[in-house]
Protein backbone atom coordinates (compact mmCIF):
# COMPACT_ATOMS: atom_id res chain seq x y z
CA UNK A 1 0.00 0.00 0.00
CA UNK A 2 2.90 2.22 1.02
CA UNK A 3 4.44 2.05 -2.63
CA UNK A 4 1.36 2.51 -4.22
CA UNK A 5 0.66 6.07 -2.12
CA UNK A 6 4.13 6.88 -3.02
CA UNK A 7 3.72 6.53 -6.73
CA UNK A 8 0.41 8.68 -6.78
CA UNK A 9 2.00 11.44 -5.24
CA UNK A 10 5.06 11.06 -7.33
CA UNK A 11 3.69 11.32 -10.75
CA UNK A 12 -0.94 11.58 -10.30
CA UNK A 13 -1.16 12.09 -13.68
CA UNK A 14 0.09 8.29 -14.94
CA UNK A 15 -1.19 6.67 -11.33
CA UNK A 16 -4.88 7.90 -12.50
CA UNK A 17 -4.63 6.81 -15.67
CA UNK A 18 -6.01 3.55 -15.60
CA UNK A 19 -8.88 4.53 -14.59
CA UNK A 20 -9.73 7.07 -17.28
CA UNK A 21 -8.45 5.15 -19.87
CA UNK A 22 -10.84 2.93 -18.70
CA UNK A 23 -13.87 5.34 -19.19
CA UNK A 24 -11.79 6.44 -22.34
CA UNK A 25 -12.51 3.16 -24.09
CA UNK A 26 -16.07 3.14 -23.24
CA UNK A 27 -17.31 6.04 -24.11
CA UNK A 28 -14.36 6.82 -27.53
CA UNK A 29 -13.79 10.06 -25.65
CA UNK A 30 -9.96 10.83 -26.17
CA UNK A 31 -7.90 10.31 -22.76
CA UNK A 32 -7.54 13.99 -21.51
CA UNK A 33 -10.86 15.28 -22.49
CA UNK A 34 -12.32 12.34 -20.67
CA UNK A 35 -10.32 12.98 -18.02
CA UNK A 36 -11.20 17.14 -17.91
CA UNK A 37 -14.86 16.24 -18.24
CA UNK A 38 -14.93 13.97 -15.49
CA UNK A 39 -13.13 16.15 -12.62
CA UNK A 40 -15.55 18.86 -14.02
CA UNK A 41 -18.75 16.75 -13.37
CA UNK A 42 -17.37 16.31 -9.63
CA UNK A 43 -18.45 19.45 -9.18
CA UNK A 44 -21.66 18.49 -8.54
CA UNK A 45 -21.22 15.87 -5.45
CA UNK A 46 -18.27 18.33 -3.81
CA UNK A 47 -20.34 21.35 -4.60
CA UNK A 48 -23.56 19.60 -2.96
CA UNK A 49 -20.54 18.87 0.22
CA UNK A 50 -19.54 22.65 -0.12
CA UNK A 51 -22.87 24.32 -0.64
CA UNK A 52 -24.87 22.12 2.46
CA UNK A 53 -21.68 21.10 4.49
CA UNK A 54 -19.81 24.60 4.48
CA UNK A 55 -22.59 26.71 4.53
CA UNK A 56 -21.30 30.47 4.20
CA UNK A 57 -21.04 31.35 7.46
CA UNK A 58 -18.09 33.31 9.95
CA UNK A 59 -16.84 30.33 11.26
CA UNK A 60 -16.48 28.68 7.87
CA UNK A 61 -14.73 31.41 5.43
CA UNK A 62 -11.04 30.04 6.15
CA UNK A 63 -12.51 26.49 5.77
CA UNK A 64 -14.37 27.00 2.70
CA UNK A 65 -11.52 28.37 0.99
CA UNK A 66 -9.19 25.47 2.58
CA UNK A 67 -11.63 23.05 1.20
CA UNK A 68 -12.21 24.75 -2.44
CA UNK A 69 -8.23 24.72 -3.13
CA UNK A 70 -6.85 21.75 -1.90
CA UNK A 71 -9.57 19.76 -3.94
CA UNK A 72 -8.55 21.95 -6.91
CA UNK A 73 -4.84 21.67 -7.11
CA UNK A 74 -5.68 17.28 -6.29
CA UNK A 75 -7.77 18.13 -10.22
CA UNK A 76 -4.47 19.82 -10.85
CA UNK A 77 -2.14 17.53 -10.10
CA UNK A 78 -3.80 14.56 -11.56
CA UNK A 79 -4.35 16.67 -14.86
CA UNK A 80 -1.05 17.95 -15.28
CA UNK A 81 1.28 16.68 -12.97
CA UNK A 82 3.84 17.91 -10.68
CA UNK A 83 6.26 20.03 -13.40
CA UNK A 84 3.18 21.50 -15.35
CA UNK A 85 1.46 22.53 -11.75
CA UNK A 86 5.04 24.23 -10.82
CA UNK A 87 4.74 26.69 -13.43
CA UNK A 88 1.09 27.78 -12.76
CA UNK A 89 2.49 28.27 -8.91
CA UNK A 90 5.22 30.38 -9.78
CA UNK A 91 3.00 31.95 -11.75
CA UNK A 92 0.42 33.38 -8.97
CA UNK A 93 3.61 33.14 -6.89
CA UNK A 94 5.42 36.05 -9.00
CA UNK A 95 1.99 38.01 -9.19
CA UNK A 96 1.08 37.96 -5.55
CA UNK A 97 4.36 39.18 -4.63
CA UNK A 98 3.71 41.79 -7.44
CA UNK A 99 0.59 43.21 -5.52
CA UNK A 100 2.69 43.51 -2.22
CA UNK A 101 5.79 44.77 -3.45
CA UNK A 102 5.54 47.00 -6.22
CA UNK A 103 3.52 50.39 -5.96
CA UNK A 104 -0.19 50.49 -6.38
CA UNK A 105 0.15 53.13 -9.39
CA UNK A 106 1.91 50.82 -11.49
CA UNK A 107 1.17 47.29 -10.24
CA UNK A 108 -1.31 46.47 -13.13
CA UNK A 109 0.76 47.14 -15.94
CA UNK A 110 3.99 45.07 -14.14
CA UNK A 111 0.87 42.29 -13.42
CA UNK A 112 0.31 42.03 -16.85
CA UNK A 113 3.42 42.32 -18.56
CA UNK A 114 4.80 39.54 -16.50
CA UNK A 115 1.04 37.34 -17.12
CA UNK A 116 1.04 37.72 -20.73
CA UNK A 117 5.26 37.26 -21.04
CA UNK A 118 4.74 33.73 -18.87
CA UNK A 119 1.74 32.78 -21.17
CA UNK A 120 3.27 33.30 -24.53
CA UNK A 121 6.23 31.15 -23.31
CA UNK A 122 4.16 28.55 -22.72
CA UNK A 123 2.08 29.04 -26.48
CA UNK A 124 5.20 28.96 -27.91
CA UNK A 125 6.40 25.77 -25.64
CA UNK A 126 3.59 23.72 -27.00
CA UNK A 127 3.84 24.90 -29.99
CA UNK A 128 7.11 23.40 -30.29
CA UNK A 129 6.23 19.84 -28.34
CA UNK A 130 2.62 19.52 -29.90
CA UNK A 131 2.51 21.77 -33.23
CA UNK A 132 -1.34 21.92 -34.41
CA UNK A 133 -2.18 19.28 -31.35
CA UNK A 134 -5.51 19.52 -29.20
CA UNK A 135 -4.09 17.99 -26.48
CA UNK A 136 -5.17 19.54 -23.47
CA UNK A 137 -2.33 20.60 -20.96
CA UNK A 138 -1.46 23.60 -18.49
CA UNK A 139 -1.78 26.30 -21.35
CA UNK A 140 -5.36 25.78 -21.53
CA UNK A 141 -5.79 27.01 -16.80
CA UNK A 142 -2.72 29.68 -17.57
CA UNK A 143 -4.65 31.59 -20.04
CA UNK A 144 -7.79 31.42 -17.36
CA UNK A 145 -5.35 32.23 -14.83
CA UNK A 146 -3.71 35.25 -16.88
CA UNK A 147 -7.30 36.41 -16.38
CA UNK A 148 -7.71 36.06 -12.61
CA UNK A 149 -4.39 37.41 -11.86
CA UNK A 150 -4.40 40.29 -13.81
CA UNK A 151 -8.30 41.14 -12.95
CA UNK A 152 -7.02 41.34 -9.29
CA UNK A 153 -4.11 43.65 -10.40
CA UNK A 154 -6.18 46.16 -12.06
CA UNK A 155 -8.96 45.85 -8.91
CA UNK A 156 -6.26 46.67 -6.18
CA UNK A 157 -4.76 49.53 -8.70
CA UNK A 158 -8.51 51.11 -9.08
CA UNK A 159 -8.68 50.96 -4.88
CA UNK A 160 -5.73 52.50 -3.88
CA UNK A 161 -4.28 54.36 -7.09
CA UNK A 162 -7.75 56.42 -7.86
CA UNK A 163 -10.75 57.92 -6.17
CA UNK A 164 -13.84 56.79 -6.51
CA UNK A 165 -15.01 59.78 -8.62
CA UNK A 166 -12.49 58.64 -11.48
CA UNK A 167 -13.56 55.32 -11.97
CA UNK A 168 -16.60 53.94 -13.43
CA UNK A 169 -19.52 51.81 -11.66
CA UNK A 170 -18.09 48.13 -12.47
CA UNK A 171 -14.60 49.31 -11.38
CA UNK A 172 -16.11 50.90 -7.95
CA UNK A 173 -17.88 47.44 -7.70
CA UNK A 174 -15.13 44.90 -8.19
CA UNK A 175 -12.21 47.55 -6.83
CA UNK A 176 -10.08 46.05 -4.00
CA UNK A 177 -9.15 48.34 -0.97
CA UNK A 178 -5.86 46.30 0.28
CA UNK A 179 -4.27 43.49 -0.59
CA UNK A 180 -6.01 40.25 -0.51
CA UNK A 181 -4.78 37.34 1.93
CA UNK A 182 -2.58 34.44 0.04
CA UNK A 183 -5.09 31.88 1.28
CA UNK A 184 -8.14 34.32 -0.60
CA UNK A 185 -5.79 34.38 -3.27
CA UNK A 186 -5.09 30.89 -3.70
CA UNK A 187 -8.63 29.85 -3.61
CA UNK A 188 -8.99 32.16 -6.34
CA UNK A 189 -7.04 31.00 -8.65
CA UNK A 190 -7.13 27.24 -7.58
CA UNK A 191 -10.80 26.41 -6.33
CA UNK A 192 -12.01 22.99 -7.71
CA UNK A 193 -15.07 24.60 -9.94
CA UNK A 194 -13.20 26.99 -11.68
CA UNK A 195 -9.59 26.23 -11.77
CA UNK A 196 -9.64 23.70 -14.99
CA UNK A 197 -12.30 25.48 -17.46
CA UNK A 198 -13.34 28.85 -16.11
CA UNK A 199 -15.33 30.88 -15.81
CA UNK A 200 -13.67 33.82 -14.99
CA UNK A 201 -15.12 36.03 -12.35
CA UNK A 202 -13.28 38.81 -10.40
CA UNK A 203 -11.79 38.77 -6.79
CA UNK A 204 -14.71 40.63 -4.88
CA UNK A 205 -16.89 38.64 -6.60
CA UNK A 206 -15.56 35.11 -5.97
CA UNK A 207 -14.98 36.30 -2.17
CA UNK A 208 -18.65 37.88 -1.86
CA UNK A 209 -19.25 34.31 -3.35
CA UNK A 210 -17.36 32.66 -0.41
CA UNK A 211 -18.65 34.77 2.39
CA UNK A 212 -22.25 34.18 1.16
CA UNK A 213 -22.98 38.29 1.03
CA UNK A 214 -23.74 37.89 -2.90
CA UNK A 215 -27.17 36.17 -1.45
CA UNK A 216 -27.65 38.09 1.81
CA UNK A 217 -29.06 42.14 0.46
CA UNK A 218 -29.94 43.62 -2.74
CA UNK A 219 -31.39 46.92 -3.60
CA UNK A 220 -35.00 47.33 -4.16
CA UNK A 221 -36.06 50.02 -6.77
CA UNK A 222 -36.49 52.74 -3.63
CA UNK A 223 -33.04 52.53 -3.04
CA UNK A 224 -33.59 50.34 0.67
CA UNK A 225 -31.76 47.43 1.56
CA UNK A 226 -33.60 44.53 1.67
CA UNK A 227 -32.77 40.77 2.84
CA UNK A 228 -33.65 37.83 0.55
CA UNK A 229 -33.93 34.14 0.69
CA UNK A 230 -31.79 32.61 -1.01
CA UNK A 231 -32.77 31.91 -4.66
CA UNK A 232 -32.98 28.45 -6.10
CA UNK A 233 -30.55 27.39 -8.69
CA UNK A 234 -32.74 25.32 -10.24
CA UNK A 235 -33.49 26.89 -13.52
CA UNK A 236 -29.95 28.29 -14.51
CA UNK A 237 -28.35 25.31 -13.59
CA UNK A 238 -30.74 22.41 -15.65
CA UNK A 239 -30.82 25.21 -18.36
CA UNK A 240 -26.93 25.20 -18.60
CA UNK A 241 -27.59 21.16 -18.66
CA UNK A 242 -29.89 21.18 -21.14
CA UNK A 243 -27.65 23.11 -23.58
CA UNK A 244 -24.84 20.78 -22.51
CA UNK A 245 -26.42 17.90 -23.64
CA UNK A 246 -27.66 19.25 -26.69
CA UNK A 247 -24.37 20.15 -27.91
CA UNK A 248 -23.35 16.55 -26.54
CA UNK A 249 -25.66 15.35 -28.97
CA UNK A 250 -24.16 17.37 -31.82
CA UNK A 251 -20.92 16.26 -31.34
CA UNK A 252 -21.27 12.73 -31.00
CA UNK A 253 -23.10 13.05 -34.09
CA UNK A 254 -21.23 15.61 -36.54
CA UNK A 255 -17.34 14.77 -35.40
CA UNK A 256 -16.94 11.49 -37.19
CA UNK A 257 -18.63 12.74 -39.95
CA UNK A 258 -17.07 15.59 -40.68
CA UNK A 259 -13.90 17.21 -40.49
CA UNK A 260 -12.65 20.77 -41.47
CA UNK A 261 -9.44 19.03 -43.77
CA UNK A 262 -12.35 17.30 -45.76
CA UNK A 263 -12.94 21.31 -46.87
CA UNK A 264 -9.89 21.81 -48.28
CA UNK A 265 -9.83 18.71 -50.12
CA UNK A 266 -10.77 19.35 -54.13
CA UNK A 267 -13.92 18.65 -56.22
CA UNK A 268 -16.15 19.87 -54.00
CA UNK A 269 -18.79 22.29 -55.16
CA UNK A 270 -18.23 25.87 -53.35
CA UNK A 271 -21.82 24.84 -51.62
CA UNK A 272 -21.05 21.41 -50.45
CA UNK A 273 -17.44 23.36 -48.94
CA UNK A 274 -19.89 25.43 -47.37
CA UNK A 275 -22.12 23.21 -45.82
CA UNK A 276 -18.86 20.59 -44.67
CA UNK A 277 -17.20 24.18 -43.18
CA UNK A 278 -20.04 24.38 -40.91
CA UNK A 279 -21.16 21.14 -39.92
CA UNK A 280 -17.24 20.84 -38.89
CA UNK A 281 -17.27 24.25 -37.08
CA UNK A 282 -20.35 23.58 -35.16
CA UNK A 283 -19.35 20.20 -33.81
CA UNK A 284 -15.71 22.24 -32.80
CA UNK A 285 -17.85 25.01 -31.01
CA UNK A 286 -19.82 22.22 -29.32
CA UNK A 287 -16.65 20.67 -27.89
CA UNK A 288 -16.00 23.79 -26.17
CA UNK A 289 -19.79 24.51 -25.25
CA UNK A 290 -20.02 21.55 -23.83
CA UNK A 291 -17.34 22.14 -21.10
CA UNK A 292 -18.53 25.73 -20.84
CA UNK A 293 -21.87 24.76 -20.08
CA UNK A 294 -20.50 22.29 -17.81
CA UNK A 295 -18.64 24.37 -15.62
CA UNK A 296 -21.69 27.31 -15.57
CA UNK A 297 -24.21 24.84 -14.58
CA UNK A 298 -21.68 23.33 -11.81
CA UNK A 299 -21.02 27.08 -10.68
CA UNK A 300 -24.42 27.88 -10.57
CA UNK A 301 -25.58 24.90 -8.46
CA UNK A 302 -22.81 25.91 -5.54
CA UNK A 303 -23.92 29.47 -5.85
CA UNK A 304 -20.98 31.45 -7.29
CA UNK A 305 -22.98 32.42 -10.37
CA UNK A 306 -25.52 34.35 -8.65
CA UNK A 307 -25.33 37.86 -9.38
CA UNK A 308 -28.11 39.70 -7.64
CA UNK A 309 -31.51 40.62 -8.30
CA UNK A 310 -33.08 42.86 -11.69
CA UNK A 311 -35.68 46.01 -11.11
CA UNK A 312 -37.99 43.52 -10.64
CA UNK A 313 -37.10 41.21 -7.83
CA UNK A 314 -36.26 38.10 -10.10
CA UNK A 315 -32.62 36.80 -9.34
CA UNK A 316 -30.12 37.17 -12.19
CA UNK A 317 -27.38 34.15 -12.14
CA UNK A 318 -24.71 35.50 -14.93
CA UNK A 319 -21.86 35.68 -13.21
CA UNK A 320 -20.59 32.33 -14.65
CA UNK A 321 -22.15 32.40 -18.02
CA UNK A 322 -19.61 32.33 -21.21
CA UNK A 323 -21.86 31.78 -23.82
CA UNK A 324 -25.02 32.85 -25.00
CA UNK A 325 -26.13 29.75 -27.58
CA UNK A 326 -28.96 31.21 -29.98
CA UNK A 327 -26.81 34.48 -30.17
CA UNK A 328 -23.78 32.68 -31.38
CA UNK A 329 -25.21 30.06 -33.78
CA UNK A 330 -28.15 32.58 -34.60
CA UNK A 331 -26.39 35.85 -34.57
CA UNK A 332 -28.02 38.69 -36.98
CA UNK A 333 -25.12 41.10 -36.67
CA UNK A 334 -21.23 40.49 -35.75
CA UNK A 335 -21.60 41.84 -32.20
CA UNK A 336 -24.09 39.95 -30.78
CA UNK A 337 -22.01 36.83 -32.00
CA UNK A 338 -18.78 38.40 -30.35
CA UNK A 339 -20.35 39.56 -27.24
CA UNK A 340 -22.11 35.75 -27.04
CA UNK A 341 -19.37 33.51 -27.41
CA UNK A 342 -16.52 33.62 -24.26
CA UNK A 343 -18.37 36.23 -22.42
CA UNK A 344 -16.45 36.07 -19.35
CA UNK A 345 -13.34 36.86 -21.47
CA UNK A 346 -14.65 39.58 -23.55
CA UNK A 347 -15.56 41.10 -20.19
CA UNK A 348 -12.01 40.84 -19.16
CA UNK A 349 -11.02 42.06 -22.26
CA UNK A 350 -13.26 44.80 -21.83
CA UNK A 351 -11.89 45.47 -17.54
CA UNK A 352 -8.40 45.47 -18.05
CA UNK A 353 -8.21 47.09 -21.96
CA UNK A 354 -10.67 48.41 -23.77
CA UNK A 355 -11.67 50.60 -20.69
CA UNK A 356 -7.91 51.46 -19.84
CA UNK A 357 -6.95 52.69 -23.26
CA UNK A 358 -6.20 56.76 -23.16
CA UNK A 359 -7.94 58.92 -25.56
CA UNK A 360 -6.38 60.06 -28.21
CA UNK A 361 -3.45 56.77 -27.52
CA UNK A 362 -2.11 55.77 -30.67
CA UNK A 363 -4.03 53.00 -31.02
CA UNK A 364 -7.65 52.49 -30.47
CA UNK A 365 -9.75 50.90 -28.26
CA UNK A 366 -11.00 48.28 -30.36
CA UNK A 367 -7.35 47.43 -31.63
CA UNK A 368 -6.04 47.27 -28.60
CA UNK A 369 -8.40 44.49 -27.95
CA UNK A 370 -8.03 42.50 -30.81
CA UNK A 371 -4.32 42.62 -30.41
CA UNK A 372 -4.50 41.68 -26.80
CA UNK A 373 -7.02 38.98 -27.44
CA UNK A 374 -4.76 37.28 -30.24
CA UNK A 375 -1.67 37.21 -28.20
CA UNK A 376 -3.40 35.88 -25.13
CA UNK A 377 -4.56 32.81 -28.16
CA UNK A 378 -1.39 32.27 -28.84
CA UNK A 379 0.53 32.23 -32.51
CA UNK A 380 -0.38 30.29 -34.84
CA UNK A 381 -1.28 32.30 -37.82
CA UNK A 382 -4.84 30.66 -37.97
CA UNK A 383 -5.60 33.18 -34.77
CA UNK A 384 -4.00 35.99 -36.30
CA UNK A 385 -5.57 35.55 -39.71
CA UNK A 386 -9.31 34.98 -37.71
CA UNK A 387 -8.91 38.30 -35.45
CA UNK A 388 -7.94 40.25 -38.36
CA UNK A 389 -10.43 39.60 -40.36
CA UNK A 390 -13.01 39.74 -37.57
CA UNK A 391 -11.31 43.91 -37.04
CA UNK A 392 -12.34 44.77 -40.88
CA UNK A 393 -16.02 42.31 -40.58
CA UNK A 394 -16.71 44.49 -37.33
CA UNK A 395 -16.36 48.03 -39.12
CA UNK A 396 -17.88 46.63 -42.22
CA UNK A 397 -20.69 45.42 -40.31
CA UNK A 398 -21.10 48.47 -37.92
CA UNK A 399 -21.32 50.65 -41.22
CA UNK A 400 -23.48 48.49 -43.55
CA UNK A 401 -26.14 48.98 -40.38
CA UNK A 402 -25.36 52.16 -40.25
CA UNK A 403 -26.35 53.45 -43.58
CA UNK A 404 -29.11 50.74 -44.46
CA UNK A 405 -30.69 49.41 -41.22
CA UNK A 406 -33.32 51.98 -40.90
CA UNK A 407 -34.64 51.45 -44.37
CA UNK A 408 -35.90 47.98 -43.14
CA UNK A 409 -37.48 49.55 -40.56
CA UNK A 410 -40.76 50.68 -41.44
CA UNK A 411 -42.84 47.49 -41.47
CA UNK A 412 -43.04 43.81 -39.93
CA UNK A 413 -41.95 42.07 -42.98
CA UNK A 414 -38.87 44.28 -44.12
CA UNK A 415 -37.83 43.58 -40.33
CA UNK A 416 -37.96 39.94 -40.94
CA UNK A 417 -35.87 40.07 -44.12
CA UNK A 418 -33.37 41.99 -42.70
CA UNK A 419 -32.88 39.63 -40.03
CA UNK A 420 -32.73 36.69 -41.88
CA UNK A 421 -30.65 38.51 -44.58
CA UNK A 422 -28.01 39.50 -41.70
CA UNK A 423 -28.04 36.51 -39.67
CA UNK A 424 -27.08 34.30 -43.06
CA UNK A 425 -24.33 36.92 -43.77
CA UNK A 426 -22.86 36.78 -39.70
CA UNK A 427 -23.34 32.76 -40.03
CA UNK A 428 -21.29 32.57 -43.23
CA UNK A 429 -18.68 35.17 -42.32
CA UNK A 430 -18.10 33.30 -38.76
CA UNK A 431 -17.32 30.13 -40.75
CA UNK A 432 -15.71 31.97 -43.34
CA UNK A 433 -13.32 33.32 -40.56
CA UNK A 434 -13.31 30.79 -38.07
CA UNK A 435 -12.53 28.48 -40.03
CA UNK A 436 -8.94 29.88 -39.83
CA UNK A 437 -9.21 29.76 -36.06
CA UNK A 438 -9.29 25.81 -36.24
CA UNK A 439 -7.37 24.97 -38.91
CA UNK A 440 -4.33 27.05 -36.93
CA UNK A 441 -1.29 26.77 -39.99
CA UNK A 442 -1.03 29.42 -42.59
CA UNK A 443 -1.26 26.88 -45.85
CA UNK A 444 -4.58 25.56 -45.04
CA UNK A 445 -6.24 28.90 -43.93
CA UNK A 446 -5.14 30.09 -47.48
CA UNK A 447 -5.89 27.14 -49.24
CA UNK A 448 -9.50 27.30 -47.84
CA UNK A 449 -9.73 31.10 -48.64
CA UNK A 450 -8.31 30.22 -52.08
CA UNK A 451 -11.73 28.19 -52.87
CA UNK A 452 -13.40 31.09 -52.43
CA UNK A 453 -11.20 33.36 -54.37
CA UNK A 454 -10.81 35.63 -51.30
CA UNK A 455 -13.94 37.20 -52.68
CA UNK A 456 -15.44 37.13 -48.80
CA UNK A 457 -12.39 38.77 -47.96
CA UNK A 458 -12.07 41.88 -50.52
CA UNK A 459 -15.80 42.66 -49.66
CA UNK A 460 -15.01 43.10 -45.72
CA UNK A 461 -11.89 45.36 -46.60
CA UNK A 462 -13.65 47.33 -49.26
CA UNK A 463 -16.46 48.01 -46.98
CA UNK A 464 -14.64 48.74 -44.15
CA UNK A 465 -13.20 52.05 -45.60
CA UNK A 466 -16.23 53.30 -46.86
CA UNK A 467 -16.74 56.11 -45.59
CA UNK A 468 -19.87 57.05 -43.62
CA UNK A 469 -22.79 59.50 -45.04
CA UNK A 470 -22.71 62.35 -42.93
CA UNK A 471 -26.30 62.18 -42.38
CA UNK A 472 -26.36 58.99 -40.88
CA UNK A 473 -22.77 59.94 -38.80
CA UNK A 474 -23.08 59.08 -35.23
CA UNK A 475 -25.91 56.62 -35.83
CA UNK A 476 -23.41 53.27 -35.20
CA UNK A 477 -23.18 53.65 -31.49
CA UNK A 478 -27.01 54.04 -30.88
CA UNK A 479 -27.84 50.98 -33.23
CA UNK A 480 -24.91 48.71 -31.61
CA UNK A 481 -27.08 49.22 -28.18
CA UNK A 482 -30.32 48.26 -29.76
CA UNK A 483 -29.61 45.52 -32.36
Amino acid sequence: MIPDMVSIFADPVRATDPFFQLLSDHTSVPLDQIRYIFLLSMGYPLGAIYRHGLAPSPAHIALRHMVSTSIGLLFGLMCFGWVQMGVLFSVTGVCYAMLLLVPSKVVHVYTIVFAMASMSAAHIYRMMVDYGGWHLDFTGPLMLMVQRVTLTAFALHDGVAHKEAELNEDQNLMKLTEVPSLLEYWSYNYNFHTFLAGPTCTLKEYLNFVDGSNFKTTPTQNGDGKTKIKPSAQYPVINAILGMLMYAVVYLLLSTQYSLDNALEPGYSLASRVLIAHLSLLHIRARYCIVWLLAESVNNYIGLGFSGYDKEGKPVWDVCKNVCVFDVEFATNVRALITGWNVTTSRWLRRVCYERVPPKFWISPHMAVFVLSAIWHGFYPGYYLCILTFMFINEAARKMRTMLRHHFQTSPAKKVLYDLVTTVTTVFYMDFTTTCFSLLMWEKCVLFWSYFYYIPLVLVVMVSFLPVPREHRGEGKTLEKTD
